[in-house]
């Protein structure tokens, strides 16, 4: 019985609680709706003012999200690319051992000259034997070959030429360094 005594008394503080908390909630809850309906009625005109930025910021978050998605939709293409580009390296490496084994076996990998390099002195030393075989005179070919006559007035030594391309050397050598002369017909 005296279990039914303490369970009546807990029925009694439990209804009597839920009373006291529903007076209590009631306003509460009508109090919370009618401060929700005149937010509402603020949140209307302020979303249709604020709507341009939500589409342009949802506009840039996809934007940012477009390179992501490319990516998921190459998924394949990528895979294929990497695997081919590891076969490739371990071809490229395979191949490079193969040669280098098969150089050193044969011999005819000795390592190549490299060019001397030359000191300043040697360089300068090197300039000026040139310079002197260049600067030194040369023979006279007058006296080794007898003059030429271009008129019967004008003795020319025999190594200088006669036409105006022979003395200007090689240079000019193309036809537009020299004049051509038409025939003219007087048929008339």
């Amino acid at each position: 019985m005296a279990d039914e005594g303490a369970q009546k008394r807990i029925d009694i503080y439990l209804a009597s609680t839920i009373t006291i908390l529903w007076y209590i909630c009631w306003p509460l809850y009508y109090i919370a709706t009618g401060v929700l309906y005149i937010l509402k009625l603020l949140y209307w005109p302020v979303d249709f003012l604020l709507q341009p930025f939500v589409y342009l910021g949802r506009f840039l978050f996809a934007c940012c999200l477009a390179p992501f998605q490319l990516l998921v939709k190459l998924e394949v293409v990528y895979i294929y690319l990497g695997v081919a580009a590891i076969v490739g390296v371990a071809i490229g490496v395979a191949i490079a051992l193969i040669y280098s084994s098969l150089t050193s076996f044969i011999g005819s990998d000795s390592p190549s000259r490299r060019a001397q390099l030359r000191s300043a002195k040697e360089y300068r030393e090197s300039k000026r034997r040139r310079k002197a075989a260049i600067e030194q005179p040369l023979t006279p070919l007058s006296a080794a070959t007898p003059p030429v006559r271009i008129s019967r007035d004008q003795v020319v030594p025999g190594h200088i030429g006669t036409s105006d391309s022979t003395r200007k050397g090689r240079r000019n050598q193309s036809l537009l360094s020299q004049t051509i002369m038409e025939e003219v017909d007087s048929d008339y």
